[in-house]
């Protein structure tokens, strides 16, 4: 499904060159779920990133379907997120004066969807991740793992490919954190959706279906 080829990402900072991404090369497959670790300032959310395709690399290249993304203008890889990709940040990023069903059907309306079949499947979507009785509520008057599992239905509501997640459970106690990786894992098992997930948490890690660890900016395995 995707193909990350010798990917190369540094900054200008001041008269110096920083490398972040030093020769990152691996596969995802369709269907599986792929955790990211390594300690802080790795890579790990820049690879991310540029698997989002909302940064360019280097040099490298990241191909999605036969589809050499950066070959590809700004506009057609907004549009390529926009269908294709899903996001989970450790920061819900809800929307603080909309309900939970407002805050996953969000994503549709900006699209212009129709708004009567984009509630059935925000309503489904929330009632599978355990929320269907906190439909009005907004996200203030929802727990930190409430707020989470409606940040996940954002994320599924267009019907991604991949789901990219960003310590999808960094801010999390640890009891709550073990229920969302559950919900992520059950999401891929049940729907075959392709989940990458970047994360300090080696023991849920350990969880998925496969590991990369990184280390200054290289793979440093990839079973």
């Amino acid at each position: 499904m995707i193909q990350v080829i010798d990917l190369y990402r540094s900054f200008k900072m001041a008269e110096k060159e920083l490398g972040i991404l030093k020769g990152v090369s691996f596969e995802i497959q369709k269907g599986e779920m792929l955790a990211i670790v390594g300690a802080s300032g790795v890579g790990k959310s820049t690879l991310l990133t540029l698997l989002g395709a909302l940064d360019r690399p280097t040099s490298g290249k990241i191909i999605f379907d036969g589809v050499d993304l950066f070959s590809q203008s700004d506009s057609e890889l907004a549009l390529f997120r926009n269908q294709k990709i899903g996001f989970i940040f450790q920061f819900h990023h809800l929307l603080h004066d909309f309900s939970a069903l407002e805050n996953v059907m969000m994503p549709g309306l900006i699209r212009r969807m129709d708004p009567k079949n984009l509630k059935t499947s925000a309503l489904e979507l929330l009632k599978a991740v355990g929320l269907s009785h906190r439909l009005d509520h907004k996200p203030g008057e929802l727990s930190g793992g409430e707020q989470q599992r409606v940040a996940i239905a954002r994320a599924l509501v267009l019907s991604p490919q991949l789901i990219l997640a960003d310590e999808p459970t960094g801010n999390l106690d640890t009891h709550t954190s073990d229920e969302v990786f559950d919900l992520l894992k059950t999401l891929n098992e049940k729907r075959g959706i392709t989940f990458v997930l970047v994360t300090h948490n080696e023991k849920l890690s350990l969880q998925a279906g496969r590991l990369i660890k990184m280390i200054d900016g290289t793979i440093s395995s990839s079973p």
